[in-house]
């Protein structure tokens, strides 16, 4: 029995360690994302790019007027432009034009968005769909660039990609996390139904859970608690695993729509997790004791949920 219980303990350790691997991996390979809020369609106000060899990818919508970027270095350095737009179904086109010139005003890079032959683009790392305009690279000398993202009527959304060292310090993975679902939301229009529905079933399994973890909490203090534990955890329980199981139901089905999205893989692997410790615990809920609550696994159980909600809301 006991090798039996190190078994499945060594495998959730081993499953932990290679989701943070696989994180870390996925991470390294995206940009660091911006979002462009704002009116900056004069070079006075121009939105700073800091780190212009850093890859990173400024999120930003035209709405009439041209939207522009300023680099400022005090070394020569390697310019890397790159110009996406969003391929959302039923959504019309932008296709979107950069160039880039010097304090003077003169032309250092040209992306000719409009006579473009744009190619679909799958990004790996938050599973969307884009299209993939004309890039440019260049080495540059000290001084200050102007970044100038427009098209013909300066409508749509688009991506301006800067930079190709890929790089992703802590601070760095954790604001790409909060910021993906903003951008799933804005930049690719997901519907809010879908969402709403995923949560549904996490909603049961993760509100029991609470539940079962605050009476176990209190039954660490006295007897009668203890007791009310033992009489409504069996019951409760049922409702954890009918919302666990709808959980599984919606989380596969929308993983198998979108099987490549790293992320996606990497929350799939979180839920073989929960399922080893959530079987692990049932079994042990009915039998605690004063001594015995178990109270590091189900904490351990619960933040593992939580990771779970905000990958999903990350990916979807």
């Amino acid at each position: 029995m006991k090798k039996g219980i190190n078994k499945n303990n060594n495998l959730i350790k081993f499953l932990i360690i290679l989701g943070i691997v696989i994180c870390s991996l996925s991470l390294v390979a995206a940009h660091q994302p911006r979002i462009t809020d704002g009116d900056y369609s004069l070079l006075e106000n121009a939105v700073l790019i800091e780190q212009p060899e850093i890859s990173q990818a400024f999120y930003g919508q035209l709405t009439g007027k041209p939207v522009y970027y300023k680099i400022t270095s005090d070394k020569p350095f390697k310019l890397y432009v790159g110009i996406l737009i969003p391929d959302i179904s039923g959504v019309q086109k932008n296709f979107m034009s950069v160039e880039v010139t010097d304090s003077a005003g003169n032309s250092v890079l040209f992306l000719n968005g409009s006579d473009y032959d744009w190619k679909p683009y799958f990004e790996e790392f938050g599973g969307d769909q884009y299209l993939e305009g004309p890039e440019a690279r260049k080495n540059v000398t000290a001084g200050t660039y102007y970044i100038k993202v427009f098209n013909s009527n300066n409508q749509g959304k688009y991506s301006l990609a800067v930079g190709e060292i890929e790089s992703f310090p802590p601070l760095e993975s954790l604001q790409a996390m909060v910021l993906l679902p903003i951008l799933k939301q804005q930049f690719f229009e997901k519907n809010i139904v879908v969402f709403l529905l995923q949560f549904v079933g996490i909603i049961i399994a993760l509100g029991t859970l609470t539940v079962m973890l605050s009476l176990n909490l209190k039954a660490k203090k006295s007897e009668e608690w203890l007791e009310t534990a033992l009489k409504v955890n069996p019951y409760i329980k049922n409702f954890y695993w009918i919302g666990f199981i709808l959980t599984i139901i919606l989380w596969l089905a929308h993983y198998i729509s979108n099987p490549l999205n790293i992320l996606g893989i990497i929350n799939t692997l979180v839920l073989v997790i929960l399922v080893i410790m959530s079987y692990n615990l049932n079994k042990k809920f009915a039998n605690i004791t004063m001594d015995k609550l178990y109270l590091k696994r189900s904490v351990a159980l619960y933040v593992l949920w939580w990771l779970f909600v905000f990958l999903t809301v990350t990916v979807i």
